[in-house]
C-alpha cells in the first residue's frame, strides 16, 4: 500500500494534516502530522511533502512527484520540519488523509 499524491488537485485546505494528527495523537495538530503542506504564497507555490518508511521523503509540487531521502539541513521545501516528524504509518491500513481529502488529491494505491 502506498499514497498518490496529485498536487493539481490539491486545495491547500490543510485536512489532510489535521485527520493525520487527529489519528496519531487524538489532538488537532499539524506539527505531529506524517504529511505537511508546504506553501509559498509570495511565490504563489504550494505542494505536499509526505515523510514515509525512514527518512524519506515523497515531495508534491505541480511540477510533478519525487520520492527521495533528503538530509536535514537540505534546504528543500519543508525538509527540515518534516524530518523531526514520524514516518506515515498509513492509520493502520485505512489512511485518513485520503479518506478525508475533498478533491481526491491523495488517493491509495495498491
Amino acid at each position: 500500500m502506498r499514497l498518490k499524491i496529485d498536487p493539481l488537485k490539491c486545495v491547500r485546505c490543510g485536512l489532510c494534516e489535521v485527520a493525520c494528527s487527529l489519528n496519531r495523537d487524538s489532538v488537532l495538530t499539524p506539527m505531529s502530522s506524517s504529511i505537511m503542506l508546504h506553501v509559498d504564497d509570495k511565490a504563489n507555490y504550494f505542494g505536499l511533502v509526505l515523510k514515509s518508511g525512514g527518512s524519506c521523503l515523497v515531495l508534491a509540487r505541480p511540477e510533478g512527484t519525487s520520492t527521495g531521502q533528503q538530509a536535514g539541513g537540505s534546504g528543500g521545501p519543508g525538509a527540515k520540519p518534516i524530518l523531526l516528524r514520524e514516518a506515515c504509518d498509513f492509520c493502520e491500513g485505512s489512511p485518513r488523509c485520503a479518506l478525508i481529502c475533498p478533491t481526491l488529491c491523495i488517493t491509495v494505491v495498491d
